[in-house]
């Protein structure tokens, strides 16, 4: 009697997929607590056989519902983050950098969640304050996790959540309290983690940038010819306590750029930081290279862009925590000091910067400001740190049971004035040296509802504001709502935010996406967004409109096999290229459609698949198509003591380049891997990882890719021609942890 009924209050409790609290779920408070009262001997002794009874519960309903079906692997959870990288057309590799450089360290770092505190777990960005208050709740009420699947015992966290968290976290043992630790500085500095990385990519093809050349042919063309070697270096070194103490160290040089000469003599790239956290009212402290990003971004943000996938990912929560710059990436990040210190419910972050930039200039003034960290030719040494610009802020914000509410304030100069720009449709482009920023930003979080905002305001007056509306429709039914108006002559040159243009200025739009999971194998993901741009811009000489949509359908047929379908559309409007002529005038229509197909799945315990299959169809003044097929094998065989990794794969494509094609493959660690596709070839990698299972841990990767052209004698232009159809490379990667 008593079994069966624990029995059925665990089921009704646990479950059911509704996030509703525990305290409010009228089963578990009528017929539980009562059970409790009478019985309070034998609930003691369950209490105490906790860690048991979770396990066996924990593997029973592990066989009703698969914990990782939609993501099967780490490699498909980051295809899926980075999905929105197939809709940009410029600067691919740079448009969701940042955002995956932090998920691949914190995969590696994996965040204790039984000693976790608020502010770490808002770091993986998709958990809500009433999903982290529930975690620690659970922790507060029943002990220690101890397992995936004791997740589903928290109502807070839904089935896709909990996909989310098991590539972010252990289960380690809880932190004894502060005070009876007594951490003293010799305790911080000697007993943290310690990561050292080298990467070195060689190609094996030579490119016209390194011909021999003479000086007055250098003097001719400066922009031709590379003046270093073409080996690609970095070497990154971090030390990490906690969430108390950690810094590091990065380093890197790009291919074609000099490094031990007299003009050159270290890498081009040097970054450092230390970071202090949890200092009593020191919440926060990094010295050296960090990233910011406060509200929806629309004043500052040198972390992501929210895109549209990653909208529906849960990932637009506001963040105002301050990030040590740890990556290679040298453009979105400032140098100086940033802290917050945190007194009850309230925050302030103040931070201030001073960077020498790169920038084009037009005589003495700036152009545009150039952040791709290139310089190979001596045309972009010339442009190295050109330029001084220097910033500092105030963020004061207040967090209490789902309620947030902030203020951001900033201002920016430079030692130039921006040019005088001479295109119409840069003509409400910034202006100036100085830049004044002010905005506030909210958020209201409940168990279905959620409500988040920032409106912003330059030195001139002009306004933009972002505001979304997220509700829990019924059990499974997640729906978005989000408006964007940002005036035509709006400067914010530290905005990054969800838009279709580069910049937070002239843009209008509405954005609405449905998450729907119907049954716990399958999830269906819809979205449409309509914009409008009222004044002109690129390639565009009048007003113009815009739209964008996907639908997309994952499939799990088990544990170990997924299977993904996506249909993306979208249609643009520019101006009919030289000598073509529309028949009522006015702009082209451009209608782009893509087509996606995808399984993932695991064969054997040492062997796992993907392929994919892709379309793309391009409508403007002429028809194009792309075509790719796709196909990806793990093997991991068990070697005691040991972890093999052995990874392949081949893809054929045939796309136009107005019809390109974009696809992740596997590859080194912290190495952004995704590769764009045009022509007609063929291309294939093999890749091999070592690492040994204990501390200290060494492991190394090497990798080793082609590509081949069918439909050309040679492979890009100017510096970067290659006099043959096929390019290989070699990449190597030493990883040690200690």
């Amino acid at each position: 009697m008593k079994s069966g009924r624990i029995k059925q209050c665990f089921n009704t409790l646990h479950i059911s997929s509704s996030p509703t609290r525990w305290h409010k779920n009228r089963f578990f408070r009528q017929h539980f607590t009562t059970f409790k009262n009478r019985n309070r001997i034998f609930t003691n002794r369950i209490m105490h056989q906790k860690i048991k009874f979770i396990a066996i519960a924990s593997i029973l309903l592990c066989r009703m519902s698969p914990i990782a079906a939609q993501f099967a692997s780490w490699d498909t959870f980051v295809e899926q983050l980075l999905i929105e990288a197939e809709a940009s057309e410029d600067n691919i590799e740079h448009l969701a950098e940042n955002l995956y450089d932090d998920y691949v360290y914190l995969h590696t770092h994996p965040i204790n969640i039984n000693r976790a505190d608020t502010t770490e777990l808002q770091q993986l960005g998709f958990l809500t304050d009433i999903q982290i208050e529930g975690i620690h709740y659970y922790i507060y009420r029943y002990g220690p996790l101890h397992s995936i699947g004791e997740l589903m015992l928290i109502p807070e966290l839904d089935y896709h959540t909990r996909q989310l968290l098991s590539y972010f976290i252990t289960f380690g043992k809880p932190e004894e309290k502060r005070e009876d630790t007594r951490e003293t500085w010799h305790r911080m500095l000697t007993r943290g983690r310690t990561e050292l990385s080298t990467r070195m990519d060689i190609p094996l093809y030579r490119q016209a940038g390194y011909a021999p050349r003479t000086q007055s042919q250098l003097e001719a063309a400066p922009s031709r010819y590379y003046m270093g070697n073409a080996l690609y270096h970095n070497l990154r070194y971090s030390y990490r306590y906690g969430t108390r103490l950690s810094w590091g160290i990065s380093t890197e040089k790009d291919a074609g750029e000099p490094i031990f000469t007299s003009t050159s003599p270290l890498p081009d790239y040097l970054s450092g930081y230390i970071q202090l956290g949890d200092m009593g009212i020191v919440k926060n402290l990094v010295v050296g290279n960090y990233r910011l990003r406060f509200g929806q971004g629309l004043v500052m943000n040198s972390d992501f862009a929210l895109g549209k996938a990653m909208l529906m990912q849960g990932l637009g929560r506001p963040n105002g925590t301050i990030k040590p710059h740890r990556g290679t990436g040298e453009g979105d990040y400032y140098t100086g000091a940033a802290a917050t210190l945190a007194w009850h419910s309230w925050q302030v972050t103040t931070f201030a910067s001073y960077r020498q930039l790169d920038a084009t200039l037009n005589g003495a003034a700036i152009s545009t400001l150039k952040t791709d960290g290139y310089h190979r030719t001596p045309t972009e040494l010339a442009r190295r740190g050109n330029t001084r610009g220097n910033l500092f802020g105030l963020h004061l914000g207040y967090a209490e049971h789902g309620f947030h509410v902030g203020a951001t304030a900033m201002y920016q100069s430079f030692n130039r004035n921006f040019a005088q720009p001479t295109q119409p449709y840069k003509q409400y482009a910034p202006q100036g040296h100085s830049f004044l920023n002010f905005s506030a930003d909210y958020a209201w979080h409940h168990h279905r509802l959620s409500i988040i905002g920032e409106t912003a305001i330059d030195g001139k007056g002009s306004v933009a504001t972002l505001n979304m509306l997220r509700v829990k429709a019924v059990d499974g039914l997640h729906l978005t709502l989000l408006q964007r108006h940002y005036a035509h002559d709006y400067w914010a040159l530290e905005a990054k935010s969800f838009s279709v243009s580069s910049d937070i200025r002239g843009e209008q739009g509405v954005y609405l996406g449905a998450e729907w999971q119907p049954h716990r194998k399958l999830q269906v993901t819809a979205y449409a967004d309509a914009y409008h741009f009222p004044y002109l811009r690129y390639r565009v000489s009048t007003p113009s409109y815009g739209t964008d949509g996907q639908l997309m359908a994952s499939y799990s047929t088990s544990n170990n096999h997924s299977l993904m379908l996506r249909y993306r559309y979208r249609l643009k409007q520019r101006d009919v290229a030289e000598g073509y002529r529309l028949p009522h005038g006015g702009l082209l229509n451009e209608w782009t459609h893509r087509f996606h197909a995808e399984w993932d799945g695991t064969l054997s315990p040492t062997l796992s698949l993907r392929a994919l299959l892709e379309g793309t169809l391009v409508t403007a003044e002429k028809r194009s198509t792309g075509y790719m097929g796709s196909i990806q094998a793990t093997y991991t065989p068990v070697w005691q003591g040991h972890t093999l990794r052995l990874s392949a794969g081949i893809t054929a494509f045939d796309a136009d380049y107005a019809a390109r094609l974009y696809n992740y493959e596997r590859g080194l660690l912290y190495a952004y891997n995704y590769q764009m596709y045009h022509g007609r070839g063929v291309r294939g990698y093999v890749l091999v990882q070592y690492s040994h299972k204990d501390t200290p841990r060494l492991a190394f990767t090497a990798k080793l890719g082609t590509t081949c052209y069918a439909d050309r004698s040679s492979i890009g232009s100017g510096a970067t021609l290659i006099d043959t159809c096929h390019r290989e490379n070699v990449q190597l990667q030493a990883r040690y942890t200690f």
